[in-house]
């Protein structure tokens, strides 16, 4: 099944829930302010051009300018299309309004949040259990650990979704992009092991590497056992399917 990533920022001057994937407007808009500044009715324009965050050098691009969305006009549009939302900076509000707008719609069992941020993740748990969640990345840490030391088995396992970037390939952007080759190359066999991945399948944790854009990267994500991965260009990882699956 396809889930389709959403970042949810803060709210808008007025309350509204938007999505985007960047606070400040620059890179989406061309204008450097911050969402939080404006009204929804303000909100200027996104570009017909734009660089994508995760691939530098890469752009996608509109015929026509629109708008940034709503979370809401999402809900609307796209009532059995299942989403993940990256919730940032915005406190107990917007926890709240995604919530209310993730019952109102009847999609809790089509949702998944959480945030880098284990206290947004715990706050997430502690406001909608029912929403399904995917490990901060305190937990990350912690869940590679306790493999290493082998209580893993032992130890409960909050989150539904084990979602973590592959460092060795997903290094060039990010909070990755900032550190050393040897310490990507040091942190892959252990967030992405095979035997890790394995054992989180079987508890029912589903797993997912993010952001694979191109074969190789798909191919990686695949060889280690990753159950699905995060794409900016889904027709590519469609056509990498389809190909391998004529090899096969």
């Amino acid at each position: 099944k396809q889930w389709y990533q959403r970042r949810v920022r803060e709210l808008t001057r007025d309350g509204e829930v938007v999505v985007c994937h960047d606070d400040n407007l620059s890179r989406v808009c061309g204008v450097d302010e911050n969402i939080s500044e404006h009204l929804l009715s303000t909100l200027p324009l996104c570009l017909r051009e734009m660089e994508v965050a995760c691939e530098p050098g890469e752009y996608m691009r509109c015929e026509v300018q629109q708008p940034l969305v709503r979370l809401e006009d999402l809900y609307k549009n796209f009532p059995t299309i299942p989403m993940q939302m990256d919730l940032k900076p915005g406190g107990h509000e917007l926890i709240s309004k995604v919530s209310d707008l993730t019952k109102k719609y009847d999609r809790e069992h089509l949702t998944i949040w959480g945030a880098f941020s284990h206290k947004t993740t715990t706050a997430c748990r502690e406001h909608n259990p029912n929403i399904l969640t995917f490990c901060s990345m305190w937990e990350v840490s912690k869940y590679c650990l306790l493999m290493l030391i082998g209580l893993l088995p032992w130890i409960p396992i909050k989150a539904d979704f084990y979602q973590v970037p592959i460092p060795n390939i997903s290094n060039k952007s990010g909070f990755l992009s900032t550190f050393p080759k040897w310490l990507c190359q040091f942190m892959t066999p252990i967030m992405c092991s095979p035997l890790l991945l394995w054992h989180l399948e079987k508890r029912g944790v589903r797993t997912g590497a993010w952001v694979m854009n191109h074969p190789h990267e798909f191919e990686t994500a695949d060889w280690y056992g990753f159950g699905g991965i995060m794409t900016d260009f889904p027709t590519r990882f469609l056509n990498y399917e389809k190909e391998r699956k004529k090899v096969q």
